[in-house]
């Protein structure tokens, strides 16, 4: 449930480009409201030129970062005066608009400006935040979106119907708002939110109401209802659910990593589990992503492993192979093949997110963060599909839309913003002795390489030690300890 978290103290300390670093951190802090790397602010305000000149410059967030941290050289500066005569224009190509941007900034050296930065500047506030919230999007992604987001709002709002990001989006919202002055948010169908004001804290505050009023309406049409249906799989008991993850994890471990070594991370929370072992979930998760910020890194449809535990873990096994199998073709020739366009290239196919009845989700990604950044996403995913599912039902992107988003190409620029990848990722190396001395150089060399690595030894606070090292230096669970004497088989079989 979003939170007021706005604390005059800290704004005070943090006064960056008039509040905009809080006023972002703050809403990237719930993200309810604000995914992972989703979401952007601005601000417009004057500022000094390189030639002492005042001009008129909109701040708005760098392509590819995430506002829950963002600093304030995570901001690209642009010139207001030569990008207000833009919304007179009838249209734009995408790669002119970015062009035209790059040409407007103020200072070099700052990050590429925001695919939705039009949106932000078309808008005539000073301050304005674009969100993807969870109700929101629920409402929004109901076959009636616009009649169950009035229910809401009534007129305080403007509805624009799903639309690829870019101009005629920006122009859209923009005149929305410069014709109904009067209206307090615009909903974006399938997408998200945009609101605005004077001031950062008022901005911050009229965000968090509108999103909690949604929430508050989902939650009044949740009451009494089972949105995903009845349990179809009875959740197994934590030991029950590991013994068998640990059978079937290498497996799918090696499927998945068909075209690039793959790290998988295992989501056994009680949210996922009762989700995946609901009776309605096989078709609800099968209707697509929940929104353009999602789809990027969860795939437009998760693995659904039709299997119940009563199967035995033979027919799980067997289940596994054939569904990626299934699932890999099926994004080939029904999804990539249906609706590619000249020069696309054809991404990895194996799925992002798994979801295995009474065991909980497995999500995968070329390293743990990766594989996170999709396990936090599709938490989101949960949240929205059974907001829509109360209030209506669950309708999201269409193959053709979520395909015009995962292969648009300023979409895949923010991809390739990252380091390229080191020789060792998405693999996973066990060391042992690796608490000290040459073992301990060996983990550190590995992990230096992309790798995740096991420290094992006999030395359990010293291989702990190592591994928070590791961690610290390369990231979220780029290495962990275990327990390990090398002159006992069976202590070697329990650290594998």
């Amino acid at each position: 449930m979003p939170k007021n978290l706005w604390n005059d103290a800290d704004a005070a300390k943090m006064p960056d480009l008039d509040g905009l670093v809080y006023r972002s951190r703050l809403l990237g802090a719930d993200r309810t409201v604000c995914n992972i790397y989703g979401g952007n602010t601005s601000v417009k305000m004057m500022y000094t030129d390189h030639a002492g000149r005042q001009v008129r410059v909109i701040w708005v967030k760098g392509s590819g970062s995430d506002i829950a941290d963002i600093t304030e050289r995570g901001f690209a500066g642009l010139r207001m005066d030569e990008i207000d005569p833009l919304i007179k224009r009838e249209s734009m190509p995408d790669e002119e608009m970015v062009a035209y941007l790059e040409r407007c900034a103020v200072e070099p050296g700052r990050p590429r400006q925001s695919i939705e930065t039009l949106l932000h500047a078309f808008v005539p506030h000073p301050h304005v935040d674009h969100t993807h919230p969870d109700a929101i999007i629920s409402l929004a992604c109901t076959p009636s979106g616009e009649a169950m987001a009035r229910k809401v709002y009534g007129d305080r709002m403007a509805w624009v119907p799903y639309i690829q990001p870019g101009f005629t989006l920006s122009k859209w919202i923009g005149q929305q708002v410069i014709d109904n002055p009067n209206i307090e948010c615009v909903v974006m169908g399938k997408h998200g939110l945009v609101t605005w004001g004077a001031d950062p804290k008022s901005t911050y505050a009229h965000t968090i109401t509108v999103i909690q009023e949604a929430e508050d309406y989902i939650e009044s049409q949740k009451r009494g209802k089972s949105v995903f249906g009845a349990l179809k799989v009875p959740h197994l008991t934590r030991s029950e659910q590991r013994d068998m993850l640990v059978q079937v994890l290498p497996q799918i471990r090696g499927a998945v990593s068909a075209e690039r070594p793959t790290v998988l991370l295992i989501d056994q929370s009680d949210e996922a589990v009762d989700f995946v072992s609901r009776e309605r979930v096989a078709t609800v998760s099968q209707q697509g992503a929940a929104c353009p910020d999602h789809l990027v890194h969860v795939k437009r449809q998760p693995l659904y492993i039709d299997w119940s535990s009563e199967s035995g873990i033979d027919a799980l096994r067997a289940k596994i192979k054939e569904s990626v199998a299934a699932y890999r073709e099926r994004y080939r020739t029904e999804y990539f093949e249906a609706n590619k366009r000249p020069g696309d290239v054809i991404g990895d196919a194996s799925p992002r997110v798994i979801l295995i009845p009474g065991l909980g989700m497995v999500t995968t990604g070329k390293d743990a963060l990766n594989a996170d950044v999709s396990q936090q996403l599709y938490h989101r995913a949960i949240n929205v599909i059974g907001g829509s599912e109360a209030l209506q039902s669950f309708e999201s992107l269409t193959a053709a839309e979520a395909f015009g988003i995962e292969y648009w190409p300023l979409e895949l620029y923010k991809l390739r913003l990252r380091p390229p990848d080191r020789e060792l990722a998405g693999q996973i190396a066990l060391v042992t002795g690796a608490a000290s001395g040459i073992g301990r150089a060996t983990a550190m060399r590995l992990a230096s390489e992309g790798a995740h690595v096991v420290i094992a030894d006999i030395n359990v606070e010293g291989a702990k030690t190592v591994a928070e090292e590791i961690v610290k230096k390369y990231g979220l669970r780029r290495a962990i300890s275990v327990s390990c004497d090398v002159t006992s088989e069976e202590a070697i079989a329990d650290a594998f």
